[in-house]
């Protein structure tokens, strides 16, 4: 079987060959991977940096990332119903031990002790994937590269689209509106809230992307965008701002032109804080600042089911599973709009 592994954090994947998957366990589905969405939490957990932002202890390597996977059923546990072998499947790589307090009021995705695909279990960047069968979901007219983002992309947008509480009056910012996340996060409003969407990024192509998917206002992060936002919003300001960036940058940057009773969605991982001048407004302004970790497993079903019925569809390129170093460089050097696939 071909993987894509981590042989050592901080240094490019090596392609290699490895024996067969462990034997299927009573509650397991094996995989056979057609379809490996690329995450900018991958070009983390290549480098090892989410291990100092996770509670979950750094995997032992060599290690195979990965956790949007899309593919088709190989063999099934004893214990699992519902599935046979060749069914198309998406993976909710976000998987609880089902005991915990959190699990236990369905919000898989803050287990206590989780099992993550790519993340703290080997992932996607392979020929053959295990997983949980309660993780499992059937697709019928997605192709496994439209799904596969759907499985962070997806649900992590829509998750936060639901956080901002939006409304056809709302005004919203989305950072990092051409990415993986952002290009979904764009459809989501636009098929179920309707707002006004302002799209924010510093990659033309990025926007132009956004522009085409149905956001109604373009700026370029590059430039100052403050006045922009304000005159759009006849000087109020927007009533959400989705961030999937998450930097040091963008939250000082952009927290400034959120209304009164404003809501700041926090989804980006890339490590900023919330400035001690935003901590002094907040009472004042009436901000809420949101912190958003994917989605859980009812809004996991309802982003497939958009997908189903046409409202929401990923923008995908498609590369080769060897070309998974390259798929991770271009997100470390913005190069990348929409959501990259790889192909075993």
């Amino acid at each position: 079987m071909k993987a894509m592994k981590i042989v050592e954090f901080g240094k490019p994947l090596e392609l290699s060959e490895v024996g067969e998957i462990t034997k299927t366990k009573s509650n397991q589905v094996l995989i056979r991977v057609q379809a490996a969405g690329v995450c900018h939490t991958d070009v983390s957990v290549r480098s090892g940096v989410i291990y100092k932002r996770i509670s979950a202890n750094p995997p032992r390597l060599p290690f195979t990332p990965g956790h949007e996977i899309a593919g088709i059923v190989e063999e099934v546990g004893d214990e699992v119903t519902g599935f046979a072998k060749g069914d198309k499947v998406l993976i909710n790589p976000w998987q609880g031990e089902g005991n915990c307090f959190y699990c236990k009021i369905g919000e898989d995705q803050y287990c206590d002790s989780p099992t993550w695909l790519g993340i703290t279990t080997d992932g996607g960047f392979q020929e053959y994937v295990l997983s949980n069968h309660n993780y499992v979901y059937k697709i019928r007219n997605l192709s496994p590269y439209e799904a596969a983002p759907l499985a962070c992309a997806g649900v992590t947008s829509y998750r936060a689209s639901k956080l901002a509480r939006l409304n056809p009056s709302s005004y919203v910012a989305i950072i990092g509106a051409g990415g993986g996340l952002g290009s979904m996060g764009v459809q989501i409003i636009r098929a179920l809230y309707g707002s006004i969407i302002i799209a924010i990024d510093v990659n033309d192509e990025g926007l132009e992307l956004a522009s085409k998917l149905g956001a109604d206002y373009t700026l370029n992060g590059r430039k100052e965008v403050h006045q922009e936002v304000l005159k759009i919003t006849n000087g109020r300001g927007v009533d959400a701002i989705i961030d999937f960036v998450g930097s040091e940058n963008t939250i000082k940057s952009y927290y400034t032109f959120l209304a009164k009773l404003g809501r700041y969605i926090k989804v980006g991982t890339f490590g900023g804080g919330l400035p001690n001048e935003a901590g002094l407004k907040i009472h004042s302004m009436g901000w809420q600042f949101i912190g958003t970790l994917t989605g859980n497993r009812k809004e996991f079903l309802e982003v497939i089911s958009l997908a189903e019925n046409g409202r929401i569809k990923p923008v995908v390129t498609k590369l080769r599973l060897e070309e998974a170093n390259e798929a991770l460089d271009n997100l470390e050097r913005n190069k990348v709009t929409g959501r990259q696939v790889l192909i075993p």
